[in-house]
């Protein structure tokens, strides 16, 4: 097994060689054997251990055991604590909330490179038929990931028949959890009932299931493939959102549909479906973006942040601007039609740039009196992400110029001037 393991590592997982690894121990066989499999291939190695006190003296005995190895073997060991009573949450969720929490928290402050786990291949089993039991898609049938984030599991090819014999052949000491031979969970019954049935009917099951994992990842990226590939074809980058037709995507499959959506925080296909026939100014949202119905048009947006980095605020010698705006400043003799040009002493700063309010209004070059510009923005039938995200420059007079679509003609200068704005369409 440490051949095998060692080519694994080597074809599958070389970007953890000569890094700082956190092996998450539980005094179990399973994180044993990976323990020794690592030390053995003289990998960089620390340990950490919860003790979240559910077993009582077992599991302070189970956190001396852990303690005294790395003591033994001169391994840098954290440990910690815990209490599990997170509200809303099981006992299982709440621990494993807590751990990786804490995992993280150790890599982050002792410069480490990535958390090691030792799920093995009988646990990607458990996790396949526990989303048998739910509404899941191929990616819910894929097993445990191998790399997620900064967690590598490396033994997700290994099954425990393979654990057990290297351990026993090897001499690994290793205390064994209690509470795994409790049906109290659905994972546990999986572990003790479902599987070895299984596995007493096929006695190939385990290898079986191992190709069948395999084959449902190369179609999952097969998948992933077809999806990119019709995003780039048909998502549109328009300035600060994306555009997509309604009508291509009313056509579509859920299944679809949800791949499309699902990294914009939308997992309900049946709004995006009503979405696509409801009326233009209807919107729904997700946690960071919003879909907005505009004519034949999706558009989706990220939700900003923060409002007050919409604001700009420009000194007469310190500019802080938007990206697709650029102020120089010189002798102007000439002018074109997409830039504004201005006397600096007749300017009062400092200028703001910022977002467009409702009740902004100018007074247009070429036009007699004053006009709303949201009057401006029905002219040119803008949509509601296109309204705002409309910037406007004023100084602490009055407003300069609706950026990109008209200028005001009060301080508006087209013979000889020393200040340019100008703006850069995307």
């Amino acid at each position: 097994m440490l051949r095998k393991f060692e080519n694994h590592l080597t074809t599958n997982l070389s970007i953890i060689k000569d890094k700082n690894l956190l092996i998450c121990v539980s005094s179990g066989i399973d994180s044993m054997v990976l323990l020794h499999l690592l030390e053995k291939l003289n990998y960089n190695l620390s340990v950490a251990h919860c003790n979240f006190k559910l077993r009582g003296l077992e599991s302070d005995n189970d956190s001396v055991f852990i303690e005294m190895y790395c003591k033994k073997n001169k391994i840098r060991f954290f440990k910690k604590d815990f209490e599990t009573g997170i509200s809303k949450h099981s006992v299982q969720m709440s621990a494993r909330m807590l751990r990786y929490e804490w995992f993280y928290e150790i890599i982050e402050s002792n410069k480490l490179d990535y958390i090691v786990t030792a799920h093995h291949l009988d646990d990607s089993l458990e996790t396949f038929l526990i989303n048998t039991f739910r509404s899941t898609g191929i990616d819910g049938l894929t097993g445990i990931k191998s790399i997620n984030n900064k967690i590598v599991r490396p033994m997700l090819n290994f099954s425990k028949t393979e654990i057990i014999k290297y351990a026993k052949l090897n001499n690994i000491k290793w205390r064994e959890d209690s509470s795994n031979k409790k049906n109290d969970y659905l994972r546990n019954k999986l572990r003790n009932q479902v599987i070895p049935s299984l596995k007493k009917i096929n006695p190939s099951y385990i290898e079986n299931f191992s190709k069948t994992v395999n084959y449902l990842k190369e179609e999952s990226l097969l998948i992933n493939e077809m999806i990119s590939s019709f995003k780039l074809t048909h998502f549109k980058n328009d300035k600060e959102y994306i555009r997509v037709e309604k009508t291509i995507i009313s056509k579509l499959s859920d299944t679809m549909i949800f791949k499309l959506f699902y990294e914009y925080g939308f997992k309900n296909t049946r709004e995006i479906k009503d979405l696509c026939k409801s009326n233009s100014g209807k919107i729904i949202s997700s946690p960071k973006y919003s879909i907005l119905s505009n004519r034949e048009f999706l558009l989706i947006k990220k939700l900003i942040k923060n409002k007050e980095e919409e604001f700009y605020y420009l000194n007469s010698n310190d500019y802080n601007l938007p990206k697709n705006i650029v102020i120089n400043e010189g002798d102007f003799k000439t002018y074109d039609k997409k830039s504004l040009y201005l006397e600096i002493n007749k300017l009062k700063f400092p200028l703001i740039i910022r977002r467009w309010s409702k009740g902004d209004f100018i007074y247009p070059t070429g036009m007699k009196g004053k006009k709303l510009v949201s009057k401006l923005f029905k002219d040119k039938k803008f949509s509601v992400y296109e309204k705002e995200s409309q910037w406007i420059l004023e100084d602490c007079e009055h407003i300069l110029w609706v950026i990109g679509i008209r200028f005001d003609k009060r301080k508006y200068i087209n013979s000889v001037s020393n200040l340019k704005i100008s703006f850069i369409e995307n």
